[in-house]
C-alpha cells in the first residue's frame, strides 16, 4: 500500500507520495527491500501521485511468460514523448493491465492540474483488470487521498481549509501531519504499509 494525496490552495496545488514498497510473502505484506517506488510525477501544468499497484504484469503473443512492468517506468517513457497524463495513457495501461488476469489489484492515479493562474482541478483514475474508472473533483472538493485506509481516515479528519491560502503553508503542513502519522503508526501496528522519504511538489 502507499499515502498519497493532492491539495488545492489558493496559489497553487501540492502533492505529497511515501516512497515505501511492500510485497506479499506467505500471506503477509512486509516491506519490498529491491524498490523504493517513485509515487510522484510532475509534468507541465500537473502533477500525479499514484497509489496501489506499483508493479504489474504484461502478457505478449511473442513470450512465453509475462514481462514485469514498474508503473512509474510506464509513466515516465509517456510522460518523455507527450509531456501530460491523457486519455491515450490510460487507455494504454488498461490495455496492459487487461493482458494478464493476475493484475487484479488496481492501480490508482491522483491528477492536479494548472488550468489558468488561481484555478485547479483534482481528477481520481482507477486501471484495473478490463475496467476502468473516473472522477473529476467539485469545486468544493480541496483534496483527494488514496492509499492505505488508516492514513486517510485520519487525513480526513486534519482541518486543511485553514492552510488553503498557501501552497507553501500547505505543503510543509500536509507533510508534517504524514510524518506524526508515520511515526505513530510505526510504534502500534505489527507493519507499517506506508513510510519512506515523504516526497512532495508545489505546482503555482
Amino acid at each position: 500500500m502507499s499515502f498519497t494525496g493532492i491539495f488545492k490552495a489558493k496559489d497553487g496545488i501540492v502533492a505529497i507520495a511515501d516512497s515505501k514498497g511492500s510485497i506479499e510473502e506467505n500471506g503477509k505484506y512486509v516491506e519490498d527491500p529491491e524498490r523504493k517506488p517513485q509515487k510522484l510525477f510532475p509534468f507541465p501544468n500537473g502533477v500525479a501521485v499514484t497509489y496501489g499497484a506499483n508493479q504489474i504484469k504484461t502478457l505478449n503473443p511473442n513470450r512465453l511468460f509475462p514481462e514485469k512492468v514498474n508503473i512509474e517506468d510506464f509513466v515516465f517513457e509517456h510522460l518523455r514523448s507527450r509531456q501530460t497524463l491523457d486519455a491515450d495513457f490510460f487507455q494504454t495501461l488498461l490495455i496492459k493491465m487487461s493482458s494478464d488476469a493476475s493484475n487484479q489489484e488496481p492501480v490508482n492515479f491522483i491528477i492536479g492540474r494548472k488550468i489558468r493562474a488561481g484555478e485547479y482541478t483534482l481528477e481520481r483514475h482507477q486501471i484495473g483488470y478490463h475496467y476502468y474508472a473516473q472522477r473529476l473533483a467539485l469545486d468544493t472538493d480541496h483534496y483527494y487521498t488514496g492509499g492505505e485506509e488508516l492514513y486517510q481516515r485520519a487525513f480526513s479528519k486534519i482541518d486543511f481549509i485553514s492552510h488553503i491560502t498557501s501552497a507553501d503553508i500547505l505543503q510543509k503542513f500536509a507533510a508534517s501531519k504524514l510524518d506524526e502519522l508515520i511515526q505513530f503508526y510505526d510504534k502500534i501496528l505489527s507493519y507499517n504499509p506506508v513510510g519512506g522519504i515523504i516526497r512532495s511538489y508545489i505546482l503555482k
